[in-house]
């Protein structure tokens, strides 16, 4: 008995070996026969990481598992990624270990990427059968060679993703989180299978124009298969739309590179408020507490074959037929829902397809809209005609449907129609274009949390032609500011149908502007989580930083009677602005403000750090000093006594650099140069001049008059230098200089020549000991200010003074140097 437990206890001993050896052993041999497999098959470069085999998740079955498996194309799409599968996993019988036929019995793909590409020259990046001479090549080489072989009974799919681009037709599918799961036995000669499929996401575009946006599909079949005729034919199916069910049936085969369809697809039921389902998952919410009346069916099918750019059969039709809904909590219905769409095309290419909505229409309360639209040749050049009929008042269509939280009102009264080729549009050859129509507005409100202010179109009236749309009698209020608009507008049928530029001159006539409202037009979301923060530092933090439309290049010419900005009144404001290429554009904008004239030139562009870069020019002239000292708050800050005086600044600057999010100047980034002169400036008690009065006279201090002049500065990374210019303070002759650094520390120097009846008394009675002081009539004294703007220290240099001294009384230097020595200290101490 003993004896035979331990010959059991060896034989599982052994059995567990092999188990972990197997995998070892055969790991090498496994991953051979899957490269020459696929190298052999496919002309394409096919690379995988690693390869693991485990006896132990489906034993007594080997599961194989490849890990980030990449087949990249070859020649123009080298750089084309067609498949990536992080995870590939096969299982198959364990003594296929042994024998040269491997068979594959399930397969697991986890996250695969396919990504097809048609290219501008047609070629496509899934055609990897090798040249038929490359071909035999291979065949000839691994005739002998192992091979894997199919006996599927199992695929599983696992969040995959789809994209199909296709270059040549201007063609966009992407196909996201797919997941699909097929049983049964995929081999003999025929078979049945279960077929589970969703998609997450669907979206659809060609020439820049999205058809099918944020739609999923669930699909559960099941398939007859015959595989010696390579017919599949549908027993059972369901696929949902969204959430709207459709039933498939049908057939379809491969019998060779010709693929033949015979498909039929109609909804289960016709009832209105089925056909809401195809409203997408991420606005189902807004469904909630409807009832409608009414009929709607789609119905059609595919028939046909396809191969190469032929294309089978299509007849797709969507009806609507007396459709009513309602809202449990609103007053009014939207009533006599009515449509007919047909989308078809015979056997051939796909720019044999037309797409026809024959009647679309709605009322509120007895104001109906009608639209109608035809479309054909698709791919290459589509031709269209449609048209746009209908009064909507939306004081009405705010009773019918749920607004959250915008409020609107007022009356669109719109009279639309349109036909002609693409080509055309792209070509700007409009007189082969009919377009015409009017958009009314009257009294029309929008208001919404996401704006600081209302907006309100008391009247508006646009003409549409193929050429232009024409504004007149347009009138614009955004809280206190208020515009009437006048112009065309150019280019708007190819910036609606493709990315093109929207142009048009404007004229811009207001009488009061306030861009203190306008620059907070919007509210940033940043702004809008601050809930636990102060209004004052919510004040501190508001991002006035806008960004430019891309893709117009309109100009307004602009009247603005008054303005405002900060606290700085502004009237008389003319000029062009030009909003193109996400800049704008200042040209010659004149405006009288702070007593005096300025004019702007210059652009401006924000950036991605809302850090907008500017370069602007501005050339001013006879700005009043005391009016900028009470009303701009940096100018207080350079010249704190400014408050008092009287006098005229005028400059010419040009400077660029960057904007903080709050539109302030970040000083590091300036860079610049000009130029700035006054006009009968007379400082009035100026605490910098008061400091002097140890050598001049303090009555003459009181009022410092400036003589006009003119300096020349530039700016070097937020660094100002002025460059020494003369002037006179207080009819003396003073030379000036200085800069003004990013951190706006001052380090200014004025050198004054002082007359000697200017010498105050104390300096007057030092001089009049000294021997020969008659020779003296003038003296020079230096006055250096360092330190932060506002609060630099003032400090008397007399170096010069006392140099001046000696060379006036050269007799009794020695003594004369002692006094005026002693005396100083004793002065200035």
């Amino acid at each position: 008995m003993k004896r035979i437990v331990v010959i059991i206890l060896i034989v599982i001993v052994v059995l567990f070996g092999a188990v972990l050896a197997i995998p070892v052993f055969f790991k090498q041999n496994i991953l051979n026969t899957a490269k020459t497999t696929l190298n052999k098959q496919l002309n394409a470069e096919v690379e995988f990481a690693d390869l693991k085999l485990s006896l132990f998740k489906n034993f007594p079955k080997v599961t194989v598992d490849l890990q980030n498996v990449l087949i990249k194309g070859k020649g123009e799409f080298v750089q084309d990624t067609l498949l990536n599968i992080p995870r590939f996993e096969a299982t198959m019988n364990l003594s296929s270990l042994f024998s040269s036929d491997r068979s594959i019995e399930e397969i697991i793909l986890e996250k695969p990427s396919l990504n097809l590409v048609v290219a501008e020259s047609g070629n496509v990046n899934w055609d990897l059968a090798p040249a038929s001479g490359s071909a035999e090549k291979k065949s000839t080489a691994t005739a002998n060679a192992e091979e894997f072989q199919l006996a599927l009974e199992n695929i599983e799919v696992n969040h995959a993703r789809l994209i199909y681009s296709d270059k040549l037709a201007k063609m966009h599918a992407d196909l996201e989180d797919i997941n699909l799961d097929i049983t049964g036995e995929m081999f003999g000669n025929t078979t049945q299978l279960n077929i589970g499929g969703v998609v997450s996401n669907l979206t659809y575009s060609m020439e820049g124009v999205t058809y099918i946006s944020n739609t999923s599909l669930d699909l559960k079949t099941l398939l007859d298969v015959d595989f010696e005729s390579m017919l599949f034919t549908i027993a059972e199916s369901e696929l949902l739309v969204n959430r709207l069910p459709l039933e498939l049936s049908g057939d379809f085969s491969v019998p060779n590179d010709t693929t033949f369809l015979n498909l039929q697809l109609k909804t289960k039921a016709s009832d209105f408020e089925n056909f809401l389902a195809l409203v997408p998952k991420d606005y189902e919410e807004y469904l909630a507490g409807i009832t409608t009346t009414g009929s709607a069916t789609i119905s059609g099918g595919v028939s046909g074959y396809l191969i190469d750019e032929d294309y089978p059969k299509i007849d797709l039709q969507v009806k609507v037929d007396n459709g009513n809904f309602k809202y449990a909590e609103m007053p009014e219905q939207i009533k006599n829902i009515s449509a007919e769409m047909l989308i078809g095309k015979p056997q051939g290419e796909l720019d044999l397809l037309k797409i026809n909505i024959n009647k679309a229409h709605a009322e509120i309360r007895n104001n109906p809209v009608d639209l109608t639209l035809k479309i054909s040749n698709p791919v290459s050049d589509p031709l269209f005609d449609g048209a746009f009929v209908g009064k909507i008042n939306l004081d009405h269509l705010k009773d019918a449907l749920p607004m959250d939280s915008v409020n609107i009102s007022g009356i669109i009264d719109a009279n639309l129609f349109a036909n002609g080729r693409y080509s055309d549009v792209e070509a700007e050859a409009y007189d082969k274009i009919k377009s015409d129509g009017v958009v009314l507005l009257n009294n029309f409100i929008y208001d919404s949390p996401d704006l600081t202010q209302q907006v309100v179109i008391p009247s508006g009236r646009m003409d549409f032609s193929p050429q232009n749309i024409t504004l007149g009698n347009f009138t614009l209020k955004v809280g206190e500011s208020d515009f009437r608009l006048s112009g065309k507008v150019s280019n708007y049928l190819n910036y609606v149908m493709k990315d093109g530029v929207l142009k048009g001159i404007l004229q811009l006539n207001s009488n009061y502007v306030n861009l203190n409202e306008l620059l907070l037009l919007q509210v940033m979301e940043e702004e809008a989580e601050k809930n636990s923060e102060t209004a004052d530092a919510e004040q501190e933090l508001e991002t006035l930083a806008f960004d430019v439309p891309e893709n117009i290049d309109i100009t307004f010419r602009s009247t603005i009677n008054r303005a405002v900005f900060n606290r700085i009144p502004i009237t008389d404001i003319k000029g062009e602005v030009r909003a193109v290429d996400k800049k704008l554009i200042l040209d010659g904008l004149n405006m009288n403000m702070l007593d005096g004239k300025m004019t702007m030139n210059g652009s401006y562009e924000n950036t991605a750090q809302n850090q907008p870069l500017f370069d602007f020019g501005f050339d001013i002239a006879g700005f009043d000093i005391p009016t900028m000292y009470h009303t701009v708050a940096g100018f207080r800050k350079l010249i704190p006594g400014a408050g008092n005086s009287t006098g005229k600044l005028s400059t010419s600057l040009g400077m660029k650099g960057r904007l903080s999010p709050q539109l302030k100047l970040i000083p590091a980034t300036a860079n610049g140069k000009g130029s700035f002169s006054t006009n009968n400036v007379e400082m009035k008690g100026s605490p910098l001049f008061s400091q002097l009065s140890g050598i001049i006279k303090k009555e003459k201090l009181q009022n410092v008059t400036i003589g006009d002049f003119t300096a020349n500065l530039t700016i070097e990374d937020g660094s100002l230098l002025l460059r020494p210019f003369t002037t006179k303070v207080i009819g003396q002759e003073t030379k000036i200089q200085g800069s003004l650094n990013a951190e706006s520390l001052l380090d200014m120097r004025l050198d004054f020549n002082v007359q000697r009846e200017m010498f105050g008394p104390d300096i007057q009675k030092i001089l009049a000991v000294l021997p020969g002081n008659e020779k003296i009539t003038m003296l020079p004294a230096g006055v250096v200010l360092k330190g932060p703007v506002g609060d630099a220290k003032v400090n008397l240099d007399l170096s010069a003074t006392q140099k001046a001294v000696t060379d006036a009384t050269k007799d009794d230097l020695k003594n004369s140097l002692n006094k005026l020595g002693d005396g100083l200290k004793k002065l200035f101490k």
